[in-house]
Formats: C-alpha cells, structure tokens, sequence
C-alpha cells in the first residue's frame, strides 16, 4: 500500500503486454495511428481484452473513437474469469497501475455505486488475478495522457 491507498499492480505486464513502459507506450502509439477514426466520437466502446499480442492492434479501432476532451468519466466493465460473483464488483483499490502512470480511481463514484447494494467489492488477489480490466488500462492511459487527471 502507498501513501495513496490501495495498489492494484499490473499483474499481466510482462506477459499479455510488455512491462516497459516505453515500448507500451510505442506500441499503443503506432497502432491507434493505424486505426481509422469515425467521423463522431464514441460514448461508448466495445473493445477485447485478450493479450496484446492477440488483439492490441484490434483494442486500437475502439478506442482511437474516444475524444478525450469530451470525456467525463470513465468505467470499465470486465467478466470475471476466475471467481464466481453474486454480483457486479467493484475494484477494493484505490489506484490502479499501468506501465506507463497510475490511473486513480474516483473513490466518490464508487461510493456513490456501492450504496445502491448492487454492487460487491472484489479481493485484490482477485483483482490481479482477472486480465479482463487490466488489459484495457494501458489504452485509457495512453488515450487519456493528456487529461490527467481526468
């Protein structure tokens, strides 16, 4: 734990995408600049969450359609692979890690979702342990760079 609170680590960096924040942040770079933009922004994206190798390239269509100036807030919704939920759950940390910064996680909202009692909090062994959200934190950060913080 941080100064900060709760550190969700990017447990899959170094093997469904690279650790190296340099690379990532290359990687992310020449692929959203090969992907073809709309002609309106997104509210909305549908994106994969397999390794990079499999499907970084693809991630970059959903979200080359985000204006990161027109975005308010941004959630993330992702099976659970490995561990049976009654209900929708939400992170029990504060800041979630990426190779290229931190993204933090707005503690009000979550509040805010957490009393309408259709939410559960999830583990952060189970949290590190599901890709389906993490795999999509390095594009937020990288879409979202210059909104920081957002």
């Amino acid at each position: 734990m941080s100064k900060n609170g709760k550190i969700r680590k990017a447990s899959h960096a170094g093997s469904w995408y690279t650790e190296s924040g340099n690379e990532l942040n290359a990687q992310l770079g020449s692929w959203l600049s090969q992907a073809t933009e709309s002609s309106k922004p997104a509210k909305a994206i549908i994106a994969p969450h397999a390794g990079y190798f499999f499907c970084g390239a693809c991630g970059a269509y959903a979200y080359r359609q985000v204006d990161p100036n027109a975005v308010k807030r941004v959630f993330i919704l992702g099976p659970s692979h490995h561990v049976r939920m009654s209900k929708c759950a939400l992170s029990g940390t504060d800041i979630y890690e990426t190779p290229l910064y931190n993204l933090v996680i707005d503690k009000k909202v979550y509040e805010e979702l957490y009393a309408t009692s259709a939410f559960e909090t999830m583990s952060i062994s189970t949290d590190e342990a599901e890709h389906s959200i993490e795999m999509h934190l390095p594009y937020i950060a990288r879409v979202m760079e210059r909104q920081v913080p957002y």
